[in-house]
């Protein structure tokens, strides 16, 4: 079956069945008669040939550091559930927190294979601004927050100071922290940031040697915690940057004997499944991941659709979740 053919069945000229399979404006009449054709038929259009019409592919990338993160499976779910209903798909590219390989992803996507980008960002470099100065597609960043392009953000800041500020409140005195890369904006620099602020605004010091860098995982937080331990520098609080991190930190704090919740209270950020089912569970912050995807996928399509051409930015808000691991016994 061809358009031509569809027509001659509906009673239409192949320009109506033409406008209705790429949404212009037909007569209720019309509509519902290539409707029931193209019901009764099963004729499924050639997206190679739509493409070719319309310059649009009907499809969206989301570009990724990692799709074993749960932070960022829970965005791209709510990616998925914001593009259901309408005629776009996902195309996921997964860099392996390669920014190299992010590099090449947003070069390929820029010649005719997405109709735009959400772009998960973890750390913008002169050569990402490069490359999107004259970008040619609608560009959508979420969880960063960035100047010259839309953007749906996490209260990073505020979620760390939240934290630090419980661990000072209920005690703690010399708060270690593991923090992720300052060329991190979010994870890394806010986080650090608001730990900061919550020590000076407690009248706690700050210790060198109680902070160490990670990377995004447990094995991470483990090294971490063990270069904090042998500095010998006594502490009785832990800070982490994620729960990821804060589940390795803890492995090692108990293979040195120490109880969680009671020797040392430990705190992380992202409220992990995994986290409310440790011995003891563990206090959080839970960061609306699948709301930023959903809110990063109505930008996209709005901009898609010529609803908004200017840079948007959202940022979302928090729950602060205490549990064991920091309370008072």
């Amino acid at each position: 079956m061809n358009i031509s053919e569809i027509a001659k069945l509906a009673g239409v000229s192949p320009s109506a069945v033409s406008r209705y399979l790429n949404n212009g404006y037909i007569s209720e009449e019309k509509k519902e008669a290539i409707r029931k054709v193209i019901e009764d038929t099963g004729y499924t259009p050639s997206q190679s040939a739509q493409a070719m019409r319309t310059k649009r592919h009907n499809l969206i990338g989301v570009i990724v550091p990692r799709l074993s993160s749960e932070s960022v499976s829970r965005m791209v779910d709510g990616i998925t559930e914001g593009l259901r209903g309408t005629r776009y798909n996902i195309l996921l590219a997964n860099t392996y927190n390669s920014l190299d390989k992010e590099l090449d992803f947003l070069n390929i996507f820029s010649n005719n294979i997405v109709d735009g980008i959400i772009l998960i960002g973890t750390m913008f470099s002169r050569k990402h601004h490069e490359i999107l100065k004259n970008y040619p597609k609608p560009i959508v960043v979420l969880a960063q927050c960035e100047k010259k392009y839309s953007s749906v953000y996490y209260d990073d800041f505020g979620a760390a100071h939240t934290v630090t500020s419980h661990l000072a409140e209920i005690g703690c005195k010399n708060i270690a922290c593991i923090h992720c890369t300052a060329k991190d904006k979010s994870a890394g620099k806010a986080r650090l940031d608001g730990f900061l602020k919550a020590l000076e605004d407690a009248g706690l010091p700050f210790y060198p040697e109680l902070t160490a860098e990670s990377n995004f995982n447990m094995e991470g937080g483990y090294g971490a915690m063990k270069k904090i331990f042998e500095s010998g520098k006594s502490f009785d609080g832990v800070f982490c940057a994620t729960d990821t991190i804060a589940l390795g930190a803890r492995n090692f704090l108990s293979e040195q004997g120490l109880r969680i919740g009671e020797d040392i209270k430990l705190a992380g950020v992202g409220d992990s499944k995994m986290s409310k089912y440790l011995t003891p569970p563990m206090t959080t912050i839970r960061l609306h991941y699948k709301t930023g995807g959903l809110e990063a996928c109505r930008m996209m399509i709005n901009k898609l659709n010529g609803k908004n051409s200017s840079d948007e930015k959202i940022r979302l808000g928090y729950e602060f979740i205490i549990r064991q691991s920091t309370q008072v016994r």
